[in-house]
């Protein structure tokens, strides 16, 4: 489920550290490469982007225009933590390797492809996948975490009524007003269809508020040709994973089923609040 470096990064082309940079410019293009590892008596010794060597005065060699910005990772690291490693150290490249042999190389403008592949064109927003590596990430850290489950009732008659050029403005619009009420620090991603997942490290308490929070913004929202919409929602709690030996991929499968099961339960619920709780623990996933 979740992209790991070894899924998409590029098999290197390297050059020497004494290549002229007129011919390591033309490589650029004829490799279709941003970056290169610049290499010295068999060793990685600094990296060169094409940025360098437009810095770079055209006689000098890839040595004098390379930089030290790149550290090396696992093939198995994630592709957002990927990102984070690049963002936070302002890197030109990650160099992929396994049992100290270069095996790939991963930069700026590769992450950038990779993560409009986990974009939703539509809305704008994460799909599951970040949601399932943040997710999995506080699990792992030992923290409590919470979602909420949002799915717009009738959305299939909506479509129906109005075309689905207007049922598009409604999820796009539905999409914007959820993250413009999501809580700093909350993960807010579109499920799939018209169901969206908000994850956020809170108590149940918090969570139902903000569930009940979202319900009520809504339905006071004046959607496009004042189309009414309406969201049931579920709310899900998993508390601290004591036992070492429970998977956290499976605790999330059913934090995640739980929470969608009760917002279907919620659609039947007939006093209007449309918000029910599943809690799990480790014992019940």
């Amino acid at each position: 489920m979740i992209r790991k470096i070894v899924d998409f990064m590029i098999t290197p082309e390297t050059v020497e550290a004494t290549a002229g940079l007129r011919q390591v410019k033309s490589l650029f293009f004829e490799r279709e490469q941003d970056c290169f590892p610049v290499i010295d008596e068999g060793q990685v010794v600094g990296v060169l982007s094409w940025q360098d060597t437009m810095r770079a005065h055209p006689n000098r060699i890839a040595a004098d225009a390379m930089s030290g910005n790149f550290t090396y990772v696992e093939p198995d690291m994630p592709l957002w933590r990927a990102r984070e490693l690049m963002e936070q150290d302002r890197l030109s490249a990650l160099l992929v390797c396994e049992h100290d042999v270069l095996k790939g190389i991963v930069t700026p403008t590769v992450i950038k492809q990779e993560l409009g592949k986990h974009t939703d064109l539509l809305t704008g927003l994460y799909r599951t996948d970040y949601l399932y590596y943040n997710a999995l990430k506080l699990m792992a850290s030992g923290q409590e975490i919470s979602m909420v489950f949002a799915d717009i009732d009738n959305f299939g008659e909506i479509n129906k009524q109005y075309g689905h050029v207007k049922g598009d403005l409604i999820l796009k619009e539905f999409g914007a007003l959820l993250q413009a009420h999501t809580p700093p620090g909350a993960i807010l991603c579109r499920y799939g269809g018209d169901e969206f997942i908000t994850l956020m490290t809170c108590s149940r308490e918090d969570i139902t508020t903000l569930a009940n929070d979202l319900r009520q913004i809504v339905a006071g929202y004046h959607f496009p040709d004042t189309i009414p919409v309406t969201m049931s929602v579920g709310v899900a709690t998993a508390g601290r994973v004591s036992d070492r030996s429970l998977s956290h991929g499976r605790l999330l499968a059913s934090l995640i089923n739980k929470a969608s099961l009760a917002s279907t339960a919620a659609k039947k619920d007939s006093s209007g609040l449309k918000t029910l709780e599943q809690t799990i623990d480790s014992e019940s996933a």
